[in-house]
């Protein structure tokens, strides 16, 4: 990996060849797998769980932001849990969580907000270490494994919304479809356990320097790091909660139909994923790839205003080009800006702390705008200027600077 970045200050990794080198990367590829699926299987299934559960819209909208909000409250705390227990460790506890939330969210209403709150707590953990992780096993080569890893995270995303509906017809309710996404989980809980066993006596990243969680709103790069996390996150998830909503009622697209939309727009995250933190790597600045995540997002949000009904798929495709290219593009940065294993995983729980805070506004903002005036456009309107200054923050955080070692 070469820019700014290369400044690493890592041990160096031992030689392995073949599978040997290749088994980390699978491991932490499955683990991904299941930080998207848990969840976003919920926003395709929300009529049901409401006719289910007796829920009303209010209290779903609430079960939709709960992710981000927990996301951003135990996000903080996972370069403590590295510190203390290793990244390895670490990672597999947030494996664990995540089973146990799942198995909580067949006790009804309540089971389903702490159910959401516990595995959510576990995703966030696991969101965290990972790009930590990777650094760990492979040190300034990382790029190609952590663009595996958000190419996962983008598969989960697409998985569950495609199967949502299958699931819970398999299952026969929709509270019981969700828990089959267990399976996947106990696969990484296995496989993470054995990669936890054999990196036992690995050394765990020092604690953070005093002051290095306030520091980063200090710190201009990792402050624009954050926030280019943040609003990326914004858009993401306000497009997973009501895009196919807006194609519904905006052009007449079927439910069935739009949810195949939805999915599509998310799998584009997941070449996408492959593809840029390799070729991002490679130069000290990424501005130009700033560019190629903002402006397909705007050509569809203004081809959702003008002129919906006139070509829904290719919004919708646009929009999920734009943020596809946005997360991994932004994971990227979080390991281009820091010096070590350490630094990455405190940038990494800073940048997704205050980022999912922030994304959690964008699903709520557009549906109370919605409800408020019965429209789409105000809400859409309020995600062209979001993604306006997405690009300006991420123009900031693209130069090649490294940031300050308090961070």
């Amino acid at each position: 990996m070469t820019g700014a970045g290369t400044q690493d200050q890592d041990v160096a990794e031992p030689r392995r060849s073949g599978w040997l080198l290749a088994l980390p990367a699978v491991v932490l590829v499955l683990v991904a797998l299941c930080l998207r699926a848990p969840f976003t299987a919920v926003g395709p299934l929300l009529g049901e769980l409401g006719d289910e559960l007796s829920l009303s819209t209010g209290a779903l909208a609430v079960v939709t932001a709960l992710p981000l909000v927990c996301f951003g409250l135990v996000s903080p705390f996972a370069p403590a849990l590295a510190s203390r227990f290793g990244v390895h460790r670490a990672v597999l506890a947030g494996v664990v969580v995540i089973a146990a939330g799942l198995l909580l969210r067949l006790a009804g209403t309540p089971g389903l907000y702490v159910g959401t709150v516990l595995l959510t707590g576990g995703i966030a953990i696991a969101n965290v270490l990972l790009p930590a992780a990777a650094r760990a096993e492979y040190g300034p080569r990382s790029a190609v494994a952590l663009g595996m890893i958000t190419a996962s995270m983008a598969a989960s995303a697409s998985i569950g919304a495609g199967l949502a509906q299958p699931l819970a017809g398999v299952a026969g309710s929709a509270v019981t479809g969700l828990l089959l996404w267990g399976v996947l989980v106990l696969a990484a809980f296995l496989a993470m356990a054995a990669l936890t066993r054999a990196r036992r006596g690995t050394p765990r990243p020092p604690a953070a320097p005093a002051g290095a969680r306030t520091a980063v709103l200090r710190d201009r790069v990792a402050l624009a790091v954050t926030l280019f996390f943040g609003l990326q996150s914004l858009s993401f998830y306000a497009m997973l909660t009501w895009l196919a909503d807006i194609l519904e009622a905006e052009s007449g697209t079927s439910p069935v139909a739009a949810g195949g939309i939805l999915a599509l727009a998310t799998a584009l995250g997941l070449p996408a994923s492959l593809v840029v933190p390799p070729l991002a790597a490679r130069r000290a600045s990424q501005r130009r790839w700033v560019l190629v995540s903002t402006l397909p997002v705007v050509a569809g949000l203004i081809g959702l205003l003008a002129a919906p009904a006139a070509a829904p798929l290719l919004w919708a495709l646009l929009y999920g080009i734009g943020t596809g290219v946005s997360f991994p593009l932004a994971m990227t940065l979080i390991l281009q800006r820091t010096r070590d294993v350490g630094q990455t995983g405190r940038l990494s729980a800073s940048a997704q702390s205050v980022g999912y805070l922030l994304a959690a506004t964008g699903p709520l903002g557009v549906g109370l705008l919605h409800e408020a005036t019965g429209a789409w456009e105000p809400g859409l309107a309020l995600l062209l200027g979001v993604v306006a200054l997405q690009t300006l923050v991420g123009l900031a955080a693209a130069r090649p600077r490294l940031v300050g070692s308090a961070v």
